[in-house]
């Protein structure tokens, strides 16, 4: 059975965002009704000692201050969620600059330097993996440059041989394994 693996977002980060998440939504929660009801208990209050009541329902009385509190909450909700979201942008800003720097080192062709990430940052599973991918290239490549040399050295001995007239099926058939070889590692990729 095939298990995918989660490369993106470690689990305690992740764990440690959505506590986080659900504290600040917890906290505004609270502070919305508490805000609501001291609200509300000062408008009843003034009310009841005033001497002039000229509301027809409790909707005519309580929906202004409503209206006004969840507004304010809601602003103070977004900036917060806002803030979180910067913090949250700066932690993976970084790790995810330099693994794009590194995948376009490696798209052009650069098979030298390696792939990784400081100690602590996120992504350190995906930086390991584009690791042993730019390891494997790199050998699939270094393969394909040898037996791309013993193919010219080949060529280089035929026609040497060619030149002084001792040309022998010895050389041919090294020639053809040299170039059968060649193939062999070209074919380890799927293009």
């Amino acid at each position: 059975m095939f298990f995918r693996k989660i490369y993106f977002i470690n689990k305690r980060f992740q764990t440690r965002f959505i506590l986080k998440f659900v504290l600040a939504v917890m906290c505004w929660a609270v502070a919305t009704v508490w805000v609501y009801s001291s609200l509300v208990e000062k408008k009843l209050d003034a009310l009841r000692y005033s001497s002039h009541v000229d509301i027809k329902t409790t909707g005519d009385l309580l929906l202004p201050i409503t209206l006004g509190t969840h507004l304010i909450s809601f602003l103070l909700f977004a900036a917060l969620l806002a803030y979180t979201m910067r913090s949250v942008m700066k932690k993976l800003s970084p790790p995810l600059y330099s693994i794009k720097k590194d995948l376009a080192r490696i798209a052009s062709g650069d098979l030298t330097s390696e792939v990784s990430l400081c100690k602590g940052e996120e992504f350190q599973e995906l930086t390991s993996e584009l690791e042993l991918m730019r390891r494997g290239l790199r050998e699939n490549f270094v393969l394909i440059k040898d037996r791309q040399l013993a193919l010219s050295s080949a060529m280089s001995h035929i026609d040497n041989a060619m030149s002084e007239g001792r040309l022998s099926m010895t050389h041919v058939e090294t020639l053809q394994s040299e170039t059968a070889r060649l193939k062999e590692s070209v074919h380890l990729f799927q293009c």
